[in-house]
């Protein structure tokens, strides 16, 4: 059966860094994805750049990454560090999970330095609530959303614990083709991301004998794991 998988960013960039390997694997098994960037991010311009123009690349990025994957890119008209929850914008994400019928949701950490990050994870949150809630009065029918889960992040290391692990070895050489789309990747003069998430992907492969793996967070009360016999 055909699933959904929905991540949600702050920036463009975020989900596709944090969340692009598992996208992948999901692509190549013939699964739905859909990215949505909070906002575009543009006020990562790189000096003498106008942002206006960086913005439209950094949303043509988003979009030529999402297409790679045979997926779908979601970019809101959000300004750049000015991201904030609010009922309207988590009723408009929830109405993307309900007209998209999203199963599983990738999104950011509840801890981060970055304000935005901090409210996107806020504002996902709420929006699956929204998505999901059956008797939420809606004209769309409820998400049939099933796996939440948080990504990892350098920005929200704070408290961050890996508890799932995949296996994207498969899908390791879709993602770096796809990544360099977004000028974040590899133009970044503050910090190498590719560098970084290549190699986080080869250390947490490591943990579990793979060579390549992405790991995700879950809340505490969704730690459950039952067993039948030793």
């Amino acid at each position: 059966m055909q699933k959904t998988v929905m991540a949600v960013g702050a920036h463009t960039g975020d989900a596709q860094l944090t969340c692009g390997m598992l996208l992948a694997r999901h692509a190549m098994q013939g699964d739905r994805v859909i990215i949505v960037d909070l906002t575009a991010g543009e006020c990562g311009a790189p000096a003498g750049r106008d942002v206006t123009e960086f913005r439209a690349q950094n949303v043509a990025g988003a979009k030529a990454f999402a297409g790679a994957l045979g997926g779908e890119s979601v970019v809101f008209d959000v300004p750049d560090g000015e991201l904030y929850p609010s009922k309207e914008i988590e009723l408009q994400l929830a109405h993307i999970m309900r007209e998209k019928q999203v199963s599983s949701v990738l999104y950011h950490w509840r801890h981060s330095f970055h304000k935005d990050h901090i409210a996107a994870h806020a504002i996902t949150q709420n929006a699956i609530f929204f998505a999901a809630l059956p008797t939420f009065q809606h004209p769309l029918p409820r998400a049939p959303i099933t796996r939440t889960m948080m990504a990892e992040n350098w920005e929200d290391t704070e408290g961050f614990a890996p508890y799932f692990y995949f296996d994207v070895t498969q899908a390791f050489p879709l993602w770096k083709e796809a990544i360099v789309n977004l000028w974040l990747a590899e133009n970044s003069p503050s910090f190498k991301y590719l560098r970084y998430y290549e190699a986080l992907s080869v250390c947490r492969g490591a943990l579990i004998g793979k060579d390549h793996a992405t790991a995700y967070a879950a809340f505490d009360y969704a730690k459950k794991m039952t067993v039948d016999t030793l």
